[in-house]
């Protein structure tokens, strides 16, 4: 049977930096698991970059990172919706691609209901977007959305947590769901779920540490650029709205493009704070995750701890 690791945890964990340390020992390549890191040109906001210095080269819908290659990186225009539909189909393709060349996939992932799909399969991931339907949603706002759902389906609405609620994408999604007359009841064949031996690898780490290490990050990407990386995707086409669409570090610096945050040091602590509730929701969401082996990153010799476990897991045949 064939293996695959899959490394996750909250942002800030050094889950990419793993990932590359895992791919040089084991022949492996990496696949992104997150939600933005897809789109071309959106780099540092993003994060693609891991927390140490590497030798960086672009490739046609992956990069190079220190001789590894990352695949799901760069597949889309940042003017597309890349749905997590759309994310599956590819990250399947690629998976397969890897296998066939004897290497061993690396699955890296932030983002919970991507990587949830990946693996499992997801009911309604069949239903394919509604260009149509979307530009009339796209025009009504907020308190709209939320009385077309409800009354379309009640039971639907109810479902929805306090966040969804609040999401425009979301309250879209849901209602091309329910308006969808040929709504399937199966789910989007997982390719990984039935048919390959899976690792899974959590990072974790103490509250205190992680805000730290998050506060520092997003000085990191300051220092990097990302307020330039943005006032220059705005430049090329990337509207405030759609910023705001991509969330989190790219809808608070339409904030600060837009002058509602004055100051870079606002910025960054408004950055910072909102990252460290985002890191939050990802830990409430992995510690659902079952079959997972669980390293503090402040554990002593938690590298090679891990390193020791894939080595005994990968020579396992």
């Amino acid at each position: 049977m064939a293996k695959i690791i899959v490394i996750f945890g909250s942002t800030s964990t050094g889950k990419t930096d793993l990932a590359l340390n895992l791919a040089k020992k084991f022949n492996g390549e990496l696949v992104s698991c997150d939600s933005r890191q897809v789109y071309k040109k959106l780099d540092i906001g993003t994060g693609k970059l891991p927390g140490k210095q590497v030798n960086t080269e672009k490739g046609n819908g992956f990069w190079w990172l220190d001789g590894v290659k990352v695949w799901m990186y760069d597949v889309v225009n940042f003017r597309q919706q890349y749905t997590v539909y759309d994310y599956v189909k590819d990250a399947d393709q690629v998976i397969e691609n890897i296998l066939s060349r004897e290497k061993l996939p690396i699955i890296v992932g932030g983002t919970g209901l991507y990587l949830k799909a990946l693996l499992e399969g997801l009911p309604n991931l069949d239903i394919p977007v509604d260009q149509k339907l979307r530009k009339q949603l796209n025009n009504l706002t907020l308190e709209q959305l939320q009385q077309r759902l409800q009354k379309l389906d009640k039971k639907k609405w109810e479902g929805l947590n306090k966040s969804d609620r609040q999401n425009p994408r979301r309250l879209i999604r849901a209602i091309e769901i329910t308006s969808t007359s040929s709504t399937s009841e199966e789910s989007l064949r997982a390719t990984v779920r039935g048919d390959f031996e899976t690792l899974k690898i959590g990072l974790t780490a103490p509250r205190d540490t992680l805000y730290k290490r998050i506060d520092e990050r997003v000085i990191s990407r300051i220092n990097q650029g990302m307020i330039t990386e943005a006032e220059s995707l705005h430049k090329h086409g990337l509207s405030f709205r759609r910023m705001r669409q991509l969330g989190l570090e790219y809808g608070i610096l339409a904030d600060f493009l837009e002058g509602r945050i004055t100051s870079k040091g606002d910025l960054i602590k408004i950055m910072q704070g909102k990252i460290h509730g985002y890191a939050r929701r990802q830990i409430t969401w992995f510690k659902k995750e079952k079959d997972v082996y669980w390293f503090d990153i402040i554990g002593k010799d938690y590298l090679a701890r891990i390193e020791n476990l894939v080595a005994k897991w990968y020579d396992n045949s």
